[in-house]
């Protein structure tokens, strides 16, 4: 079977994790995020080497000065021109480089490249908001460089909160949301109603509706309802 890139995802999560680092899949469209302390580090799968995967880890620059590329350990070890010449462009552009023994029963990963602090200007504006997205998220459910599937961002996540306590009432006041713990910000979300999972009732009184309904049984989402359906209990309190 072909290589993908969410074959990389688990190791190389696990890598992090084990170094103590708190890991964070599809955020801000980066496919790892790691953070500890003050460190943080982007990861950029790819199946294989392309300067595609290049231009991603200098986008990503902009963000961290530490930022890996990972792929499968090469079959034909490294002592090859393109493996050398590629080794090279990463260094020169100082860029880390993980790979991951994937022809391996265990799938160790090999750290090759560590990149240094390098003084590419960064874009404050995208790292608070990369830092935000990683701090609001409450569980990890996503796999990094996975495409054509729903990406539980955060705001995501806490509009499923929310289906999760509206399923229990048959409406729920803004005041009563209140008294439970949920935030004014959250409280908004009820209002923009992005995803159409809600109805409004009356001002400040909200149900769910049937897209939310519907939301709720999505196997996409299944971790995250379960998740908030146990934080929940009858009555809309916390647990």
């Amino acid at each position: 079977m072909p290589i993908k890139e969410t074959d990389l995802f688990l190791p190389v999560c696990q890598f992090f994790e084990k170094e103590g680092y708190i890991v964070q899949a599809e955020v801000k469209h980066c496919d790892i995020v790691a953070i500890k302390g003050q460190e943080t580090v982007i990861v950029e799968l790819k199946s294989r080497f392309e300067l595609k995967l290049v231009y991603q880890a200098m986008e990503r620059q902009r963000l961290s000065d530490l930022v890996f590329v990972a792929i499968p350990r090469p079959q034909k070890g490294q002592r090859q021109k393109s493996w050398k010449q590629m080794i090279q462009l990463l260094e020169r552009l100082d860029i880390g480089l993980l790979t991951v023994a994937l022809d391996s029963p265990l799938k160790n990963v090999e750290l090759l490249l560590a990149p240094n602090q390098n003084k590419i200007r960064k874009n404050t504006k995208k790292q608070k908001g990369l830092q935000k997205e990683f701090s609001e998220r409450n569980i990890s459910v996503n796999i990094g460089g996975t495409t054509k599937r729903k990406i539980i961002t955060a705001y995501r996540e806490k509009a499923l909160e929310l289906c999760c306590i509206l399923e229990q009432h048959e409406f729920v006041s803004y005041q009563t949301l209140r008294l439970w713990g949920i935030s004014e910000k959250n409280l908004l979300i009820l209002r923009n109603n992005y995803y159409d999972w809600f109805v409004r009732k009356q001002k400040g009184v909200y149900a769910l509706s049937e897209k939310g309904k519907q939301a709720l049984q999505e196997v996409a989402f299944a971790q995250v309802v379960a998740y908030y359906r146990k934080k929940w209990q009858e009555g809309g309190k916390e647990v």
